[in-house]
């Protein structure tokens, strides 16, 4: 037996268009969120599978953000200098989602990106171990890295 529930399916369209149209600042508020939480997951289920296995890092930001990306970028882009000294314990490049995408993809394959920026962990052969994004602090930079670096 099949009932169809107009007032349920306008609510759950209502729903999705409501969230479609959530501004910059909601939408990055709430990835961030997501993905602390599954970076965390993350992070304890790498810190046992790659140890000594992360030889560099991609950094994805934006070159042609909005204000409110550009400053979880920036703020980003701190955050992983400050978590890798001076000089910097590993290499790092950086690349632009907007003007890059093409370098960006073969990571992208591998994690989704969620929200900017989105820092790549990769082991010598380019695969990606561990992906933080978001607003990230210095302290899960350190956490991901913890006794996993080694020098290239």
């Amino acid at each position: 037996m099949k009932t169809k529930n107009p007032t349920a399916l306008f609510l759950g369209l209502t729903l999705c268009l409501s969230l479609a149209a959530v501004g910059c600042d909601r939408s990055q508020a709430a990835s961030s969120a997501n993905s602390t939480a599954t970076t965390s997951a993350a992070e304890a289920v790498s810190a046992n599978q790659s140890a000594s296995k992360v030889t560099r890092i991609v950094f994805v930001g934006k070159e042609h953000a909005c204000d409110c990306t550009r400053k979880t970028v920036d703020a980003g882009w701190a955050a992983l200098q400050k978590a890798l000294g001076t000089p910097a314990k590993l290499p790092v490049e950086k690349l632009q989602i907007d003007t890059e995408g093409a370098k960006v993809e073969p990571y992208r394959k591998q994690k989704a990106i969620m929200a900017l920026p989105a820092i790549y962990f990769l082991d010598g052969k380019d695969v990606v171990l561990d992906l933080l994004q978001g607003e990230v602090t210095a302290e899960q930079i350190v956490g991901v890295l913890g006794t996993t670096v080694t020098a290239r």
